[in-house]
């Protein structure tokens, strides 16, 4: 079985300041693989051990996140055998529809694959939809909110969807795009085996994104306002203390 894995590349949240106009600066902040896509890439190293198959990675992003070092050797030690990427600097990537118009470029080039894994949304923006949309532009079974998948055998995958009522469980014909959620496992950290490995694996870049322009604009995007922590001191431990807090919250409406 072929697998391909697509992650995104997202800056490290805790590195974000807020500018006193309230806009992100993300000048200082470092590259990270997202958090959900963590998950998508231990599902596909999971997949690739149970059928004997493969395992790739694919990224869609600019030249300061994707021309690192640093992350290509992060992705490959967590499992692919390759890394394919499509950069592309005069793009932000920030419209889920011109994410998935790339990775659905991307992956007509690389041509022959048995399903594609994508996390349930980016960890930036969180949208939820680019594995939706790039099944749908391929014209390919598509299902989100994965919790588990199992080889049903040839050309098929057992698939559970855990939904909030119930768990459904279904065959899904080769080839698919799923998009896992977080619950489906608890990513492994790699070892330094496999660190060191990574940096000998393959890297490919397949090249700009192809007409994938965007098709919605950011007006704005500001942060919440800043506001100091307060510090409210209730001294004592008997029934005063509970009411007198029990009135303060509820005159702050907490």
């Amino acid at each position: 079985m072929k697998i391909i894995v697509c992650c995104k590349i997202v800056p490290n949240e805790e590195e974000i300041t807020v500018q006193g106009d309230r806009k992100l600066d993300l000048s200082a902040a470092s590259w990270k693989i997202g958090q959900y896509d963590l998950n998508a890439l231990e599902s596909g190293k999971q997949l690739a051990a149970a059928t004997g198959g493969t395992m790739t990675a694919l990224s869609v992003g600019g030249p300061s996140a994707l021309d690192a070092s640093k992350i290509r050797k992060d992705v490959l030690s967590r499992g692919p055998d390759d890394l394919k990427l499509v950069i592309d600097g005069t793009r932000d990537f920030s419209d889920s529809l011109q994410t998935a118009k790339a990775l659905a470029g991307a992956l007509k080039t690389i041509g022959d694959y048995d399903v594609v894994l994508c996390g349930m949304g980016s960890s930036d923006l969180y949208l939820q939809e680019v594995g939706i949309q790039t099944g749908a532009l391929l014209g390919l079974p598509v299902l989100n909110n994965v919790t588990d998948i199992q080889p049903a055998g040839d050309g098929l995958l057992r698939v559970e969807r855990t939904l909030e009522n119930e768990v459904e469980v279904m065959e899904v014909t080769l080839p698919a795009v799923l998009s896992v959620s977080s619950e489906i496992n608890i990513p492994s950290v790699p070892a330094m085996r496999e660190i060191m490995k990574a940096g000998k694996k393959p890297v490919e870049v397949l090249g700009e994104a192809d007409g994938a322009d965007a098709n919605l604009t950011t007006l704005s995007e500001l942060a919440p306002e800043q506001q100091d922590r307060r510090q409210h001191i209730i001294e004592g431990d008997g029934e005063e203390a509970v009411e007198a807090l029990v009135q303060f919250l509820k005159k702050e409406c907490l």
